[in-house]
């Protein structure tokens, strides 16, 4: 009870204070020294999430540990000097295709991870999409422009109300051919990175009936099957009926922003890869593409953060787990300015050593989703685990934090944790209390 009524008491002062100062929620994070769990195995929340510059971040942007966190090529070391990648993974020097032929966007070829590629749309057309009559355009990433289409994004408020009823949106069309269920690596260039990922189809799945996909990001110097194995998310998928993907993160980290390693000092178009990869979901799969989420561990929060900023035409709601938002909310950035408001559930621990519970940072979506709630309602209780809901908000969004006491940098539910104290999956699963705000939760 003391957790909530201190954190409950913050976010409020913090949302109230929202107009003149937002925690940037990188500071409070510390290297993990070897970068590496129990046992030898690369640690699987990461690092520490350090930043590109190779430091941790403080609010002033000066660096809290004093020591560089990446080796000269950009990959997180531990302190001997050995590269904790872990993985061999995605190669970034690979640009081009076995004939030699470039597979970037632009080159007028549509190749595997673009749905298009400049006039080239692949056949597909506005009313192919269901989207009704106008013109369906190519981007300069290799992305379907639908704006200019009748039952494009933009109107998709309009569409809900009068078209969905429960039942599936008529604008969602199936791929003749499918991905089978199971669970399948699958690779592509993009922005002249081979780029991997791994996906779980459950049995449920058939190629008539649009699912659900939840995009989950390993944490720094972590990869896609470790944070499969972390999450244990195929469990909750398979009973509960979608899709989830485990991306793969280049030298084993993502571009959040100002964090981390070797991605963000690299710059590596991490936003574009996940819009990439639910583009290929959707010409594969029978995907609803009206409910794609984002979740992720430390680094991986952090991902889910910046694509709930950054992509919220495409992700219907994000879930961070022990991650912070990662922008430098300076002269020099736009900062976090979703374009609408985006539901979202954020797990953090009391113990965690390695990322600081930071109020601030759940105080600027309250903000950012319009909320009027005086304070949140406790929606979540077992012990002295609990939940908080900010639900007055618009657009029919929520804004809610989740908070283990003595939790440390571990993902909830997720029983036991090499990295601390966690809960138990009967006291508060993090994979169960997501799905619940997922499944509310549609464009």
């Amino acid at each position: 009870m003391k957790s909530y009524c201190l954190l409950n008491r913050l976010i409020v002062v913090a949302a109230t204070l929202a107009g003149l100062c937002f925690c940037d929620g990188s500071s409070g994070e510390q290297q993990n020294p070897d970068g590496q769990g129990t046992g030898g195995t690369t640690n699987p929340a990461g690092s520490g999430d350090t930043a590109s510059g190779g430091t941790s971040q403080s609010d002033s942007g000066l660096g809290i540990s004093g020591q560089p966190a990446a080796g000269e090529n950009g990959s997180l070391s531990n302190d001997a000097g050995q590269s904790t990648s872990g993985r061999g993974g995605a190669n970034p020097a690979a640009d081009a295709s076995a004939d030699g032929e470039s597979d970037r966007c632009g080159d007028g070829t549509i190749d595997p991870g673009e749905a298009c590629d400049g006039v080239d749309l692949g056949d597909q057309t506005c009313e192919s999409l269901g989207l009704g009559s106008g013109q369906l355009k190519c981007d300069p990433t290799c992305h379907l422009d639908q704006s200019e289409c009748a039952g494009s994004a933009s109107e998709d408020a309009e569409i809900n109300d009068t078209e969905n009823d429960g039942g599936d949106p008529p604008s969602i069309s199936c791929p003749n051919e499918s991905l089978m269920p199971g669970e399948r690596s699958e690779s592509f260039m993009h922005d002249g990175l081979q780029r991997e990922f791994l996906i779980f189809i459950p049995s449920s799945y058939d190629n008539t009936k649009p699912f659900p996909l939840v995009l989950n990001f390993h944490g720094a110097t972590s990869y896609s099957e470790q944070q499969r194995d972390f999450s244990d998310m195929n469990p909750t998928a398979e009973e509960k009926g979608f899709i989830v993907v485990y991306p793969q993160g280049i030298g084993n980290t993502w571009n959040a922003g100002v964090c981390c390693g070797e991605a963000a000092s690299s710059r590596v178009d991490d936003v574009g890869f996940a819009r990439a990869i639910v583009d290929y979901m959707r010409e594969n799969t029978c995907i609803d593409f009206r409910r794609v989420y984002a979740t992720g561990m430390s680094n991986g929060g952090r991902m889910s953060y910046r694509l709930g900023c950054e992509a919220a035409d495409v992700f219907a709601a994000i879930a961070p787990v022990a991650g912070t938002k990662s922008f430098p909310d300076d002269q020099n950035s736009p900062g976090c300015q979703p374009s609408r408001p985006i539901s979202l559930i954020d797990f953090m621990g009391t113990a965690d050593s390695r990322i600081e519970v930071q109020p601030g940072q759940v105080a600027e979506w309250v903000r950012i989703n319009g909320c009027t709630d005086a304070e949140p309602t406790e929606t979540h209780r077992q012990g002295e685990h609990f939940c908080a809901t900010y639900s007055q908000c618009e657009a029919e969004t929520s804004v809610t934090y989740c908070v283990v006491e003595n939790g440390g940098h571990c993902w909830p539910g997720s029983y036991p944790c090499s990295l601390g104290n966690t809960s138990r999956p009967e006291e508060l699963s993090a994979n169960e209390l997501m799905w619940e705000l997922f499944e509310r939760s549609s464009l």
